[in-house]
């Protein structure tokens, strides 16, 4: 009787082979059926790797951010966080449907947590409360994964009954309101980051008043 290792055909998958599978496709349309056909395997094969569809999501969230240059928290806490800004929004862009996702899947991946924890201590360092450091680094992802998901359903269609893209139906929406017109401003609000750069400057503001006081 032979002893020794096992012969035959070796594993021919990865987590991080699925994950990539995963990231190459728009992760808020991701079904396990999805992936397992961009790889070539039955989908039942996945669930050795991935529990389920939200495990597989946390995992290309997770593969993302160690894989992003995050901005250098050895400079002042305004620069750093403006760059945190920019730095999802290009995140966003590169993986459709990751702002989508970082929304509505529940838990947080490890390496976000670290990430988080490299922010906090440098904004802590700079005069920032724990509470404050935390909540600055939470609003401008928060905002910016708002932000980004919601310029990015404004090319889609209202319904099969109405052919206007959302961007045109809340365009023609404010537009009936004389007194909000002026406020709402041009053609750019509509388009690319919309209000997201305004957004930030405020916050920023508020917090620097709030931090020197």
């Amino acid at each position: 009787m032979q002893t020794g290792k096992k012969t035959g055909r070796p594993p021919t998958l990865s987590t991080v082979d699925i994950v990539e599978a995963a990231l190459a496709g728009d992760l808020s349309e991701l079904t396990m059926p999805s992936v397992a056909k961009r790889l070539g395997v039955s989908h039942s094969a996945l669930y050795r790797y991935f529990a389920d569809r939200e495990a597989l999501l946390r995992a290309c969230a997770d593969h993302v951010v160690r894989q992003t240059v995050w901005p250098d928290t050895d400079r002042p806490w305004r620069e750093f966080l403006t760059d945190l800004c920019d730095v999802l929004w290009s995140s966003f862009e590169r993986y459709p449907g990751l702002a989508q996702v970082a929304l509505a899947v529940p838990g947080t991946p490890p390496a976000i947590i670290e990430i988080v924890e490299k922010l906090v201590g440098s904004l802590t360092a700079q005069g920032f409360t724990p509470h404050d450091a935390v909540l600055a680094v939470d609003f401008i992802s928060e905002v910016t994964m708002t932000q980004f998901a919601m310029m990015a359903a404004m090319d889609k269609t209202v319904s099969s009954a109405d052919s206007r893209s959302a961007r045109q139906a809340y365009q023609e929406s404010w537009n009936a309101s004389e007194s909000l017109v002026e406020g709402i401003g041009d053609e750019s609000t509509w388009h690319g980051r919309g209000w997201l750069d305004e957004k930030i400057t405020i916050m920023l503001d508020g917090l620097e008043k709030r931090v020197i006081g």
